[in-house]
């Protein structure tokens, strides 16, 4: 695959727009946490839609369409057996645990986080 030279002005355009934001964005994060969490000031409405678009990125989508391709409508059932009932269970059974008592309009915290709040060690890396 040869790419033309349109190809490579589109691709630099992109990622000039992206580090542009990035840059023009930098000056408002004081903390990792305002970057990660957006200090905080999300609902957790919004949360949840930005969990739903990171877990549908593009890799998925690609990948279950070459399954489906390849193995045809049983590639659906990846999403009935598997990823829905898992979402369900992680909706019902343990956002309660992770968000009882974490700080902030979001009340989010990661199992790390958690496990760190009731004395458990963790890893140094987590928040």
């Amino acid at each position: 695959m040869n790419l033309t030279a349109i190809d490579w002005v589109i691709m630099f355009l992109y990622f000039a727009f992206v580090l542009g934001i990035g840059v023009f964005l930098k000056r408002f994060m004081k903390t990792s946490t305002d970057f990660f969490l957006a200090g905080r000031s999300l609902p957790a409405w919004v949360c949840g839609i930005a969990f739903m678009a990171a877990n549908l990125g593009a890799v998925e989508v690609i990948g279950m369409g070459a399954s489906g391709a390849k193995y045809g409508i049983a590639t659906s059932h990846f999403y009935w057996i598997g990823a829905i009932p898992a979402m369900v269970f992680i909706g019902l059974f343990m956002m309660p645990f992770t968000t009882a008592r974490a700080p902030g309009p979001c009340r989010s915290f990661c199992g790390c986080g958690l496990m760190k709040r009731r004395g458990h060690s963790t890893p140094s890396y987590s928040p």
